[in-house]
């Protein structure tokens, strides 16, 4: 049976991923920041496939202590789902730093440090994909949430180091983003996703990541780009340029 560890699954469109993977017959790790307030994750709690453990992504501790939990228990997919938002939306010359932080902390620093506890796991799974949700908004030439587009934005680029760390080791890493979802983070008006219709296409395209997808960043209906594309100019400028 293929397992999966969600995290941020206690709303949104961490529960719905979880549901999702249950329904599809896989055994399903779910972490929440505090399990005992996660009503509607642990009214799932009945299903003997799912595992609800702790992690708060502030606290590096916590992932230590998940990967001890799973002592090598063996992670198909490694699905990185839990972000903070943050509250500010400032104009120029107001910008909180410390919620700055806060964000990078839980948005780009907690998924590599996820991904470097687990690493074994995934590499003594069948699939080893670990699968990072970012956001359109991190590259969206609009102003505004300038902290929150800072961290997904790096949290791409943190998918991309993990991806050529490990593409000897025959692990997949990916990102994408999960279309305009109605969540209590992200309130959004008619036409939105509801999170069972994002995470149904996020899944469709998840656990069939190979080799070949990682480094990519993905939509919801499967198409993808290299997750650096304009910036990327193999031309040497400034460098000895290459004889032959």
């Amino acid at each position: 049976m293929p397992s999966a560890l969600i995290t941020g699954s206690n709303r949104g469109l961490g529960l719905a991923l979880v549901r999702t993977a249950l329904a599809d017959g896989w055994r399903v790790y779910a972490t929440a920041r505090r399990p005992a307030e996660a009503t509607d994750l642990r009214d799932l709690a009945g299903e003997d496939r799912l595992t609800i453990l702790p992690m708060d992504l502030m606290d590096f501790a916590s992932i230590d202590r998940l990967a001890g939990h799973l002592d090598g228990a063996p992670i198909d997919v490694l699905l990185s789902n839990g972000a903070i938002t943050g509250t500010k939306n400032t104009a120029f010359g107001e910008t909180d730093y410390d919620d700055w932080a806060d964000l990078s902390r839980a948005n780009a620093m907690a998924p590599m440090r996820l991904a470097e506890a687990l690493v074994e796991n995934v590499a003594a799974s069948q699939r080893k994909i670990m699968f990072f949700v970012s956001s359109w908004v991190g590259p969206n030439p609009n102003f505004g949430f300038v902290n929150y587009r800072a961290t997904k934005s790096a949290l791409s680029q943190v998918a991309l180091q993990i991806a050529l760390a490990l593409k000897e080791r025959c692990i997949v890493s990916s990102c994408g983003h999960p279309g305009w979802v109605a969540t209590k983070a992200a309130a959004a008006g008619s036409g939105a996703l509801t999170p069972d219709e994002s995470a149904q296409m996020l899944w469709r395209i998840i656990p069939n990541l190979t080799i070949a997808d990682t480094g990519k960043f993905f939509d919801p209906d499967g198409s993808a780009l290299p997750i650096v594309t304009q910036q990327h100019d193999a031309k040497p400028y400034g460098m000895t340029r290459p004889v032959g």
